[in-house]
């Protein structure tokens, strides 16, 4: 259960530009920062993509929060704590936040593998040696960063301020499939008309929501950060159609494509979108006593 007393950005009483010219220069900052964030990580280990993903997530975040800092200040002129006001504050109970989240979607994708189980087949390998290991503890800052990284790029400041633009359920939808379609350049995705498209917009609704009704980034984050590595790392099964995070477990999904989402993986059946939406109803539980307090 999440703490009540939950905090809500404050309304940036200084801010002279309407929200959605705030999103547009924020949403072209966050192309920008990608494309450096990724070049830098690619000229720093050009042998090891592994290593080159990670920074390029870790200067994605910063580039991001400074970035948001800097608008904070000079746009909304908030007199908040910019890391709080972008959706980070550090109030009670936070900790909790993540690790409810992480429950969550871990659960969601144990479900999910249950059902394959259950209909189907699902084949897991241990690979425990030093390599491995190394290479499991890269992939697990890299799932970890990876998911504040998306986070902050979708939940963030662009993200809030189409909230204040055009309202809860057209920058729930605009946002969703926008994430899902940076997914699209991801293998086996099945384009637009696909159950991995429809899914990904699903989990975009979902990260959405957990934010909205905590009014921080730490569940969403938790939830997001928790299905990957439960997929990834546990059941050694591909995310979004990658297997590089299939290290020290790896798997096999056997069955019919609607069961086990094909060479894609889960986020693309339908197994993946009954979870999602199972998932939405958890957080409308979870969030259900949560109070949204606006600073004065």
């Amino acid at each position: 259960m999440l703490t009540t007393g939950t905090y809500i950005p404050h309304p940036h009483k200084g801010a002279t530009l309407h929200p959605l010219w705030r999103f547009l220069i924020s949403a072209i900052y966050v192309v920008g920062a990608q494309w450096t964030a990724e070049v830098f990580g690619a000229a720093v280990f050009p042998s090891h993509p592994l290593l080159a993903d990670l920074l390029y997530r870790l200067a994605g975040c910063a580039l991001l929060i400074g970035g948001f800092t800097f608008m904070l200040h000079v746009f909304d002129e908030t007199d908040q704590s910019p890391i709080a006001a972008m959706g980070l504050p550090r109030r009670s109970g936070w900790v909790r936040e993540i690790l409810l989240g992480i429950v969550i979607g871990a659960s969601m994708v144990s479900l999910a593998v249950m059902a394959i189980v259950s209909f189907g087949r699902v084949t897991l390998a241990v690979h425990l040696n030093a390599a491995a290991l190394f290479t499991g503890a890269v992939v697990f800052f890299l799932l970890l960063v990876g998911a504040m990284f998306e986070e902050l790029m979708f939940r963030g400041y662009p993200f809030q301020r189409l909230l204040d633009g055009v309202g809860p359920v057209a920058a729930i939808l605009a946002i969703s499939a926008v994430f899902a379609g940076m997914h699209l350049f991801n293998p086996h995705t099945g384009g637009f008309w696909s159950l991995g498209f429809l899914n990904t917009i699903l989990a975009g609704v979902l990260f959405s929501v957990a934010y909205i009704r905590s009014r921080a980034l730490w569940l969403p984050f938790g939830i997001h950060f928790g299905w990957n590595f439960a997929l990834g790392m546990v059941y050694g099964l591909p995310v979004s159609g990658l297997h590089r995070f299939s290290v020290i477990v790896s798997g096999s999904a056997e069955g019919s494509v609607l069961l086990t989402g094909g060479a894609y993986g889960v986020e693309a059946s339908l197994t993946g979108a009954v979870v999602v939406v199972l998932g939405v109803l958890i957080v409308l539980v979870a969030t259900r006593n949560c109070q949204q307090v606006r600073p004065e």
